[in-house]
């Protein structure tokens, strides 16, 4: 949809009113982060860095003209509405992962409008699935309830995006999908650069897959034909290698079909709607793949 609402109208009005709020919170701090919730809450941080600086070169590259223009009106105060809420999202998050970061460099695969607001319904997707996954494994309940108010945050500005797209507004029907963190690390990767004196994120790097529809279109159907492609100088795919499709709370699991060197197809399997998340792996079990059995992983925009 890229039609202004009755609420983006009253919105610019609250926009002047509340514009760069910061959240401060004094619930924990570095000291009281151990082990696996520190490294948990250093990844989020650099997600809402990346989230953050995203909608700065937003606003940066594209006047509220450029925006109208493509069909997207009155979307420029959602960019500032964004940038503030990450601004807030960063901060919390900043303050009880400790000093030492400093702000990475960022390069996204943005020259268009329509550029903006798909790879930002990506982006807030990996976002919304990090935090879900992450806080499975929080033992610090301050740290569990801010990851639950910064979620569904992200929930919404993702189904706003989508709506502006004319994609579905629901991106997964039952249940938003849980992503772990090297999954969620891993799809982020691309765009990020930090200075090594930053604190490291210390979660497994899953090399890139990169999967497009060649049937069908949007809204996809059950059956439509994929293309997989992958790097084989660096990820070697074996013959017992298939490709799992994170959608929901579903991981269903569909044959890869390799038709070449570093090429492949698959097709969309019944139950995944909105951006579904692949993952080539020989991984048979129930629940989270294992780091290591994610051997590469990417996305497909389904409906």
């Amino acid at each position: 949809m890229k039609t202004s609402t009755p609420f983006a109208l009253t919105l610019a009005g609250l926009i002047s009113v509340s514009a760069n709020p910061i959240v401060r919170s004094n619930k924990w701090k570095r000291a009281d982060l151990q082990g696996l919730d520190f490294e948990i809450i250093n990844l989020a941080r650099n997600l809402e860095s990346l989230e953050l600086n995203y909608w700065n070169q937003g606003l940066k590259n594209f006047t509220e003209s450029d925006l109208d223009n493509a069909g997207y009106q009155g979307f420029r105060q959602y960019l500032e509405l964004f940038r503030d809420q990450e601004i807030a999202h960063f901060t919390v998050l900043n303050e009880a992962a400790g000093e030492g970061f400093e702000n990475c460099t960022y390069t996204f695969p943005v020259t268009t409008p329509y550029d903006l607001l798909s790879v930002a319904q990506v982006v807030t997707t990996v976002g919304e699935g990090a935090f879900i996954g992450g806080i499975a494994n929080l033992t610090d309940s301050p740290a569990r309830q801010t990851g639950g108010t910064i979620i569904g945050n992200e929930a919404r500005q993702n189904s706003l995006l989508r709506q502006f797209l004319g994609l579905d507004y629901f991106n997964a029907v039952n249940f938003d999908t849980p992503l772990t963190a090297s999954q969620a690390y891993s799809l982020a990767a691309p765009f990020i650069d930090c200075p090594s004196s930053n604190p490291p994120i210390n979660f497994h790097k899953i090399p890139p897959l990169m999967a497009n529809f060649t049937s069908g279109s949007t809204p996809h159907s059950p059956g439509d034909e994929i293309s997989i492609m992958w790097d084989s100088s660096s990820v070697y795919l074996g013959n017992d290698v298939h490709i799992n499709f994170l959608g929901d709370v579903y991981s269903i699991p569909q044959p890869l079909n390799q038709t070449g060197d570093g090429s492949g197809t698959t097709t969309l399997p019944m139950g995944i709607n909105g951006t579904s998340f692949l993952v080539a792996t020989n991984f048979e079990g129930g629940g989270p793949i294992p780091d290591k059995q994610n051997f590469a992983i990417g996305y497909v925009i389904v409906a």
